[in-house]
């Protein structure tokens, strides 16, 4: 065995010491001068998003599109013919935190606990999904981002 590796070693070295691409074995590759500073331009405009006015008024989020200002448990009722859901309810708000349950059409559902700045979303099939966002918990009012999202 000693006489096999005595053998592959004289290989073997060189071998693995010459590995490596062509531009590494011909030196380091010659240096391009800079390009020539660009002025900075402005990102391209993106049209200012609506602004929607904060509701208290559960009635104005049927449509699923609504900025609606909460401090206790309520019911949101939604157009079941768009959404496939008929609502959700605001079960809890505390000061770090607001949880939602949604009762599913053919039994069970589930809930869900946002944080200021989270968000989920509940949907089904080729209805569009409602997308629900704590915006902010401030003095117990908790402002509830809910707008429809997208079909599959």
């Amino acid at each position: 065995m000693r006489r096999f590796l005595a053998a592959l070693v004289p290989v073997l070295v060189p071998a693995l010491t010459s590995c490596g691409s062509p531009a590494q074995e011909a030196g380091p590759a010659p240096s391009k001068p800079a390009a020539p500073a660009s002025p900075t331009s402005a990102p391209p405009s993106v049209p200012p998003s609506p602004t929607r006015t904060p509701t208290t008024e559960t009635e104005d989020c049927f449509d699923g599109d609504c900025l609606l200002e909460v401090t206790r448990p309520v019911d949101i009722e939604l157009d079941r013919k768009k959404f496939y859901y008929p609502g959700f309810s605001v079960v809890s708000v505390d000061e770090n935190s607001l949880t939602y349950h949604v009762e599913y059409p053919h039994g069970g559902g589930a809930e869900q606990v946002l944080s200021p700045g989270g968000g989920s979303s509940f949907g089904f099939r080729d209805n569009p999904s409602v997308e629900v966002r704590l915006v902010s918990i401030k003095d117990g009012k908790a402002l509830l981002s809910i707008s429809p999202g997208t079909s599959p």
